[in-house]
């Protein structure tokens, strides 16, 4: 060890002694304890641009697991007739890849109803409904001999579908319960779940049976994308909220987000360039909360082309165009030709290498830009930074105390009293990695995260 290490080591000891239990502790998303997925099902116009390809753009930047999606009229089109054609090609597909998969059956997908139709008049909690759902689950078991399972979900929200409707919550929690056991006899050792929207997990009638509901499940499953009721964006700060919310509402299992995304459409008030953000502010946030959110699958590859949309919106029975709009631009890749990407992929990318997910050969200078009209933030510059940092605080934050936490929350820096707005930080010091910066004043706080290269 080096005198400089040594000194270094020594500086950071003494500070993890003078702050301890001072500061809130952070931790950083790594590839040993959390997973980047990406759904890689959506292709671009050039079909000799296939599965093969997308997947591989996938895996470069360190996803490990990807979704397969089927509603349950799919699977069994026909009362007790099976269609497993693609079940037995993920069978032999998947193996050889490495990839797991978080398998999806959902007898009710988002606002459609999706059971055999000799079913269809019946509660989902009809003994016919569960014992039918229970025999799909033995004939999928018996022909996914090879595939590595991540985990099973069962339901994809079906809280839209459902709605207010209390009775029909009741039904399908204890069709759920009764389903989910029988898939922990089938598969003792696989995480079952239940993806619900964001909306349906932290609010309303929805919420409540869904803490019922996730009573027996050992994931938590979200679907979040950052638009409201109308599929305008959110704004950023609303993200930090929600991460706060679903967080704290499910504070004892993993948290799964199978499904994530935002939009670059015009028509959901967005851009390309927001897009992009979106990705930068997601890590900052999933850093914050690594602990207890698990997996994140980015949602998805490609643009879908007008035909795809028009598909979803006949089969959603939602014609509007900030949905036409979002359904078309969430991807990270356009549409056209062999996909060109976007910046929120190459924005994917950089974080995940940033974490250790995959070392590309890339210039990653983008980092989060101050989009919030709050004027309370702290703006740095460069970021990445390399030797300096200059950092500008709110003027309300003069006189605070500054303290920089590395990946395991130790101060490893620190000012007791910040006597000007604008300032320099000398980062020699510092090894590469994530940092938070935190100024603290009349008990208030504020703080931003950086990368030191």
């Amino acid at each position: 060890m080096t005198d400089r290490h040594f000194k270094k080591l020594l500086f950071t000891t003494l500070t993890s002694i003078l702050f301890v239990g001072t500061e809130t502790a952070f931790s950083q998303v790594d590839p040993s304890t959390n997973i980047i997925a990406v759904d890689v099902s959506t292709m671009p116009e050039n079909s000799a641009f296939n599965y093969d390809s997308t997947s591989a753009i996938g895996k470069e930047l360190g996803m490990t697991q990807t979704g397969l999606y089927f509603n349950w009229t799919t699977l069994e089109p026909a009362p007790l007739q099976y269609d497993f054609t693609f079940l037995q090609i993920a069978n032999i597909y998947y193996p050889a890849t490495g990839i797991a998969i978080d398998l999806t059956i959902t007898p009710i997908h988002t606002n459609v109803l999706e059971v055999p139709t000799d079913l269809i008049a019946l509660p989902l909690d009809h003994s016919s409904v569960i014992s039918r759902f229970n025999t799909l689950l033995d004939s999928i078991q018996i022909n996914l001999t090879q595939l590595q399972l991540s985990s099973l979900v069962i339901g994809s929200e079906m809280d839209v579908y459902l709605g207010n409707d209390t009775v029909k919550w009741q039904q399908f929690s204890n069709f759920f319960v009764a389903v989910a056991t029988h898939a922990k006899m089938l598969w003792p050792t696989m995480p079952v779940a239940c993806e619900a929207t964001f909306s349906g997990l932290t609010s309303g009638t929805a919420s409540v049976y869904m803490q019922q509901i996730n009573q027996s499940c050992d994931y938590i499953g979200v679907s979040y994308y950052g638009i409201d009721g109308n599929f305008q964006i959110k704004p950023f700060n609303v993200l930090q909220n929600d991460f706060n919310l679903i967080t704290s509402a499910y504070q004892f299992k993993p948290i799964c987000f199978y499904q994530y995304g935002f939009p670059s459409s015009a028509a959901c008030g967005s851009t390309s360039g927001l897009q992009e953000q979106f990705i930068y502010q997601t890590f900052d946030l999933w850093d914050t909360h690594a602990s207890q959110i698990r997996m994140i699958d980015f949602t998805w590859m490609h643009d879908l082309d007008t035909a795809a949309v028009n598909y979803f919106l006949n089969y959603y029975g939602v014609n509007d165009p900030g949905f036409a709009g979002f359904l078309g631009s969430i991807g990270m890749r356009e549409w056209n030709g062999n996909g060109i990407d976007k910046p929120a992929l190459t924005a994917l990318r950089c974080e995940a290498k940033a974490r250790g997910f995959n070392q590309l050969p890339l210039l990653c200078t983008s980092s989060i830009t101050d989009v919030s009209a709050s004027g309370n933030e702290i703006l740095l510059t460069p970021v990445p930074c390399i030797n300096n940092l200059n950092v500008t605080v709110p003027n309300t934050f003069i006189k605070g105390r500054l303290v920089i936490l590395n990946i395991h929350g130790q101060p490893v820096y620190h000012q007791s009293e910040i006597n000007q707005e604008n300032f320099m930080i000398n980062t020699n010091e510092l090894p590469a990695g994530k940092y938070i910066i935190r100024i603290s004043y009349q008990q208030k706080n504020v703080e931003k995260s950086f990368i030191r290269l």
